[in-house]
């Protein structure tokens, strides 16, 4: 299944009367589609046709559940939760795979998060379907009711995703609730992933560089970087210097746009392999590619298509205005339009060439494409280059500051 903003498909089953007419009001408040199904003795007080995506079944429940568990993301049980836990029990799985389930009383007065509501998006279910029918949210998840951080959902919204083992995921988040030190530190990302309003609790202590975070006293670290040099090169080094002995957990953001530029027809396998080893080289997460950038007349191209869709990214095209405005307005690694002769790898600035000049009209693709799409003034990597394609990354420009 689904996290809580990936899985749409919801469903509602409801074995009363006034089950079936909140379920009924639920389909027509909710904002994302809910298929109805209704004991056939109360199908008429749902207030819908069957043909409206509603589904008459005849009692007894269970097989009917069985059946249904699997197809959705998320369940709405109108029947007492007594009720509910006995006939899910035999069904439950995991919480990264169960859908979300919450269960609403006859009388429509309590929504309660029942199942998967941590990871699935349960509690927030529960919330949307109570605000429908003015009710009560129950939630008990911890993370929720201490308003704290949830160590296995951050950045969750914004498509980071986690590089650590469940038991570090566990026992971290074990430290945030009970208020133990847990180093926070960010490297990239969007910065405003903390969303409550209040301040970070304050067992919670945030850091811009990893060397502060070691420095401190925390035993566990919550690591949000698009770099792979730590911790797979240092943290044997930093394990036996002490530092986090209860658990280190990496985050990897989408903070990375690559520019791409190629001759005609060149496959994704090319590509790739340039991706790969640039990444490699710079030691670059593949897993923060937030998308990749390039010019419109490359839009078509299979082989960028065709590796934007390996990595699950879109592509972003620029005009030839725009890719040249860069040069025009970014301070270069060295010659100037029309200079054919390079600059400093790696001074941070678009390279003009020749090339490109006299084939597309461009002083540049893969440079000027990362710069625009990142919306920032620096390349992480300049253009690396084979006889067929060339490669350039940039983070994106977050401005807001870490825990504000």
């Amino acid at each position: 299944m689904n996290g809580p903003d990936g899985g749409n498909k919801t469903g509602a089953i409801a074995i009363s009367r006034n089950g079936a007419i909140l379920a009924g009001k639920l389909s027509a408040g909710l904002s994302s589609e809910v298929e109805l199904h209704v004991a056939e003795q109360h199908s008429d007080s749902a207030g819908l046709p069957n043909e409206a995506g509603m589904e008459v079944f005849r009692l007894p429940l269970r097989p009917v559940l069985s059946r249904l568990f699997p197809v959705y993301d998320k369940l709405v049980l109108f029947m007492p939760v007594g009720a509910a836990v006995r006939l899910l029990a035999p069904l439950i799985q995991h919480k990264h795979h169960d859908p979300a389930v919450v269960c609403v009383d006859d009388a429509g007065r309590f929504v309660v998060s029942l199942l998967s509501g941590h990871v699935g998006g349960g509690d927030r279910l529960a919330e949307e379907v109570a605000a429908v029918l003015g009710a009560v949210p129950v939630i008990t998840s911890a993370s929720h009711v201490m308003e704290t951080l949830a160590v296995d959902l951050l950045g969750r919204e914004f498509g980071w995703s986690i590089e650590a083992e469940s038991v570090a995921v566990t026992r971290a988040s074990a430290a945030v609730i009970n208020g133990e030190g847990v180093a926070l530190c960010q490297e990239a990302g969007e910065p405003d992933w903390w969303t409550s309003g209040k301040s970070l609790p304050s067992h919670i202590v945030p850091f811009n560089r990893l060397e502060e975070a070691q420095a401190s006293s925390c035993k566990y670290l919550l690591l949000i970087t698009d770099s792979t040099a730590w911790p797979s090169s240092h943290a044997s080094t930093i394990n036996r210097a002490g530092n986090f002995p209860g658990g280190i957990v990496v985050y990897r953001p989408r903070s990375l746009v690559v520019g791409v530029g190629c001759r005609k027809g060149v496959d994704r396998e090319h590509l790739e392999k340039l991706l790969v080893a640039t990444f490699a080289d710079h030691e670059l997460s593949t897993s923060s590619i937030r998308c990749l950038a390039t010019a419109t007349v490359k839009e078509n191209e299979p082989g960028i298509r065709e590796l934007a869709a390996h990595y699950n990214v879109p592509v972003i095209c620029y005009g030839k205005e725009d890719l040249n405005s860069v040069f025009e307005r970014q301070p270069q690694s060295g010659g100037a339009p029309g200079d054919s002769s390079g600059g400093i790898p790696g001074a941070g600035g678009p390279v003009p060439s020749a090339a490109p000049r006299r084939l597309l009209g461009v002083w540049g693709v893969s440079e000027p494409a990362a710069l625009l799409a990142s919306g920032g003034n620096e390349l992480l990597v300049n253009k690396v280059k084979t006889d067929r394609a060339t490669l350039a990354v940039a983070r994106m420009a977050f401005r807001q500051e870490v825990g504000s």
